[in-house]
């Protein structure tokens, strides 16, 4: 964890994962941008949220984007 603050290679906007981040950081978030937004204009918004995602992933290309990241 400390590498990747150092690095900032993590977006802000992440919340899944982060210590001291919740869902209720993450719904602050999407209420300050859409307030400031829908003065003016409409924001469209989508989430998902896919169960079994981590299972399904290949841990060999997120290693090595990870090292090639450092």
């Amino acid at each position: 964890m400390h590498h990747l603050y150092k690095t900032e290679f993590l977006n802000p906007n992440q919340f899944t994962f982060i210590p001291q981040k919740s869902t209720t950081d993450a719904a602050m978030t999407v209420k300050q941008f859409t307030g400031r937004e829908l003065e003016r204009r409409v924001v469209i918004m989508t989430s998902l949220d896919v169960k079994g995602t981590l299972d399904a992933a290949w841990w060999p290309a997120i290693l090595r984007g990870l090292r090639e990241a450092e």
